[in-house]
């Protein structure tokens, strides 16, 4: 990311109707807010982000406690830069869940605005926050006062950089605690998707999946374009709009959206060069239907918990493959390691079902305050390296 700001400028992200910001912008507003966030107390510690409301321009509509502002974006990197650890809170989270999110993760400060800042102090007394737009220095200040970014933290690969959590479907959400090595090792040396200057990103998956990681950082680690949509949730005639406005090439979808789109707004396709599926059984159908329309288009259907760092293994969607009831969940990607074992962690044949096992640089640290289920799932690894 910071090799990328010695190149020219190039958009960063973009946000929908309000601004573009390069590179080398963002970088600039981080490194200040990372100055702060050490001095704040327990600043180099676990950091919750919540979103603030948009940067707007005089005259422009805003729409509170909404959006994905890059000050957003900045917090994340401004946060990483200082050596803690994130997790994102949606403003409008109701205070259990807010509370729920601040005791599981451990958090100790929140970056946050002012005007929400109130609803956290409700929620955890014990948490403090820091407000971006009640900064009191300048970022030429703060600049004058860093030498070089690595002054402002030393941050090892192993150290927590997010921490995402599951979605609780099988009971409570589990915090998961992802390293920086997890997070680079899956954007960075791969193929599974064409990433670099020229391509732009549509950041529209919810900000607690996994996925947004891979919108945010697999544009922003390239010098690629990202544009956030507007809001919280995915919006089909929206996605329709800023595939075409923005000229996106790279979409992210949960299998039902990218279902509906096919369905109601094929035209979302349009100009794209890869679009992914994931998060569910994807269908042969729908992905038949759409390739039929774009056969350019490349379709990847991805596979992995969170608790890999999203996609582990992706499947290349070729017309002359569509023949079965389903779609391949592909295999590894760089970095990663897929197996399908016994009840005694033995390879099975080939045709045997069994147990998939992942392993490689995307795997999580843990189960953030849960020793007994992090020992239970995150097991030694009977094909890699000692220790691993």
């Amino acid at each position: 990311m910071q090799a990328e700001a010695d190149l020219p400028d190039r958009p960063a992200p973009a946000i929908e109707g309000i601004a573009y910001f390069t590179v080398s912008e963002l970088l600039q507003g981080e490194l200040h807010l990372a100055v702060r966030v050490v001095d704040h107390p327990g600043g180099r510690l676990r950091v919750l982000l919540q979103l603030p409301h948009p940067l707007r321009e005089p005259g422009q509509p805003a729409a509170p406690g909404r959006g994905r502002p890059a000050a957003a974006v900045v917090a994340l990197l401004a946060v990483l830069k200082a050596g803690a650890g994130y997790t994102l809170l949606d403003p409008e989270f109701p205070a259990e869940r807010v509370a729920g999110v601040l005791a599981e993760a451990g958090v100790r400060t929140v970056v946050t605005r002012t005007g929400l800042s109130d609803a956290i102090s409700a929620s955890a007394p014990g948490v403090s926050a820091v407000c971006v737009d009640a900064l009191a220095d300048a970022p030429s200040a703060v600049m004058a006062r860093v030498r070089d970014v690595r002054d402002v933290c030393d941050v090892r690969a192993n150290d927590v950089a997010c921490v995402m959590f599951t979605s609780g479907s099988t009971g409570r959400p589990k915090g998961v605690a992802t390293s920086h090595r997890a997070l680079l090792g899956t954007y960075l040396g791969q193929d599974y998707a064409d990433f670099g200057p020229g391509e732009v990103f549509l950041q529209c998956s919810p900000v607690s999946w996994d996925g947004f990681a891979l919108e945010l950082f697999g544009a922003l680690l390239h010098g690629a374009t990202c544009v956030l949509q507007p809001g919280q949730s995915p919006e089909p005639i929206g996605i329709e709009r800023l595939v075409a406005e923005h000229g996106v090439t790279m979409l992210q979808l949960s299998a039902s959206l990218f279902n509906h789109l096919v369905d109601e707004y094929p035209d979302a396709f349009r100009g794209v060069r890869i679009a992914f599926t994931g998060g569910e059984a994807g269908s042969v159908a729908h992905v038949a239907k759409i390739l039929q329309l774009f056969p350019d288009l490349h379709v990847g259907n991805g596979y992995g918990p969170v608790e890999s760092m999203g996609f582990t293994t992706c499947h290349t969607v070729t017309t002359d493959g569509l023949t079965g009831t389903q779609l391949p969940i592909g295999r590894p990607i760089g970095n990663k390691r897929a197996y399908v074992v016994d009840d005694n962690l033995r390879l099975v044949p080939a045709g045997v079902a069994g147990e998939l096992y992942v392993s490689g640089a995307g795997l999580a640290r843990g189960y953030v305050n849960r020793a007994g289920l992090t020992a239970e799932r995150f097991v030694a690894c009977p094909f890699g390296a000692p220790g691993e």
